[in-house]
């Protein structure tokens, strides 16, 4: 109750201020959380906690609601040459810059260079990922939902979505051949990288021949299903049906090791080209996800965090002086300028690379993807179960500053996206029409954005 109400004030003051409304939604954790009020406390570890499921559930709904609103085909057709040089450059320039930080932070905190590198690793890989949830909703918000950039930031989404799997895939064959060394042994280099590039290759293969099954039949089968369910005349069916196709298919596709949000994505992929999916489906699912779910995932990334675990720790002194900064804001603000900066360069870099972009475009698309992403969370959370030399490989005050990354990351990059768009030249695009849209009845599914 605490959540959606205060949530929706904020929300609200944040709207006003020219902000996303999901702003709101953060600030709410982190005010109701233990960081200010200590009104809602996270469950402790190895603990259940019934609100980090609802906050799943408003993963779910998010990815859901953005693959609902494109038809991956087309996008594929027209966008992966440019996503895939955005992901791969972006990726490419965080994860360095961010490894070699922490291989910098780690030497001054007197650890070795191996188990700072080793640490430094799996921070960048966590910080590779984008979020494209703020950018999202203030394309939506403004009607901006067929220009390039909207279109290059879904097909984003699904390759930085597999390319983060990639990378942590390749992650836990890491963690798990270092875990199962003896302290003290070494182990066969050879085999270690084999066994690496094994795992990668073959997770790779079921991620591509799973989009490839899901979308090419997937769209089939949901389509009759819906045409069935119609015919009951209750529009309540369709979306009993919708829901089912949702977690069925989050369900495989974390039952094959690729996460229920790929499949809670391509759920949504698969029903974008049904000819209820504008009509019934998407208004009502929105009303569920933005209503409740939505809010409650924004909020408890806020609960979840500390920033008191700046100030906490080793202090650096400058030579010479007795002016001393603490190790963790120096290492927040490394992080939060490489994040940010390098996904802006990346982005840059790769639209000038694919070609096809109007002026202003790269920077609008640069600007939306400068939020980490929650994936950053989950591997940091990785990192605290291995422990190396009796020390895990990320303590409570890394978890924390990286937690405090993603958010001011996505509380920064709503300004530039914003003022990306003060421009006089800018006109919302108009919906391409379609046989739907010019009152025709539409054969099957409907192609094209």
């Amino acid at each position: 109750m605490l959540i959606l109400a205060v949530g929706k004030v904020l929300g609200i003051v944040a709207e006003r201020v020219g902000l996303p409304s999901l702003v709101g939604e953060l600030m709410t954790g982190i005010i109701l959380g233990p960081m200010v009020l200590g009104i809602i406390q996270p469950a402790a570890a190895g603990t259940e906690d019934p609100l980090r499921f609802l906050a799943d559930l408003g993963i779910i709904f998010m990815m859901f609601l953005m693959g609902l609103s494109i038809d991956i085909e087309s996008v594929f057709k027209t966008s992966a040459r440019s996503a895939t040089s955005i992901t791969l450059l972006g990726a490419a320039i965080v994860f360095a810059l961010s490894t070699l930080i922490m291989v910098g932070v780690g030497l001054a905190l007197g650890q070795s260079i191996y188990f700072s590198a080793i640490q430094g690793l799996i921070i960048g890989i966590g910080l590779t990922s984008t979020s494209t949830v703020i950018g999202f909703r203030y394309l939506t918000d403004i009607g901006d939902r067929f220009s390039n950039v909207f279109k290059t930031l879904v097909a984003v989404e699904v390759t930085d979505g597999i390319f983060s799997i990639m990378a942590l895939a390749v992650l836990i064959s890491v963690v798990g051949i270092i875990s199962a060394a003896s302290p003290g042994s070494s182990f066969d280099t050879n085999g270690f990288m084999s066994e690496i590039g094994w795992s990668t290759f073959k997770l790779f293969l079921l991620i591509l021949g799973f989009i490839i099954f899901v979308v090419k039949f997937g769209g089939v089968v949901t389509d009759t299903l819906l045409g069935i369910s119609r015919k009951s005349g209750s529009d309540q069916s369709i979306i009993t049906l919708s829901l089912i196709v949702l977690f069925a298919v989050a369900t495989m596709s974390d039952w094959l090791g690729l996460t229920y949000v790929i499949g809670a994505f391509l759920a949504g992929a698969i029903l974008a080209g049904s000819q209820y999916s504008s009509t019934i489906i998407e208004p009502r699912i929105k009303a569920v996800g933005y209503g409740l779910f939505i809010p409650i995932f924004f909020a408890y990334t806020g609960i979840t965090m500390d920033f008191r675990a700046l100030l906490q720790g080793p202090w650096l002194v400058l030579s010479g002086t007795s002016i001393g900064v603490p190790v963790y804001l120096l290492l927040f603000l490394g992080l939060l300028a490489t994040v940010m900066g390098g996904k802006y360069i990346g982005t840059i870099a790769g639209c000038s690379l694919s070609g096809g972009y109007k002026s202003n475009e790269p920077r609008r698309i640069g600007f939306s993807l400068m939020c980490a992403g929650e994936d950053a969370l989950v591997i940091g959370g990785i990192g605290t179960s291995v422990v190396l030399n009796g020390s895990p490989l990320v303590t409570p005050e890394l978890l924390s500053v990286i937690g405090l990354v993603v958010i001011v990351s996505s509380l920064i990059a709503p300004v530039f996206i914003k003022r990306s768009y003060e421009d006089e030249s800018y006109s919302s695009p108009i919906a391409p029409r379609t046989k739907a849209s010019l009152g025709g009845k539409p054969k099957g599914r409907v192609k094209g954005l």
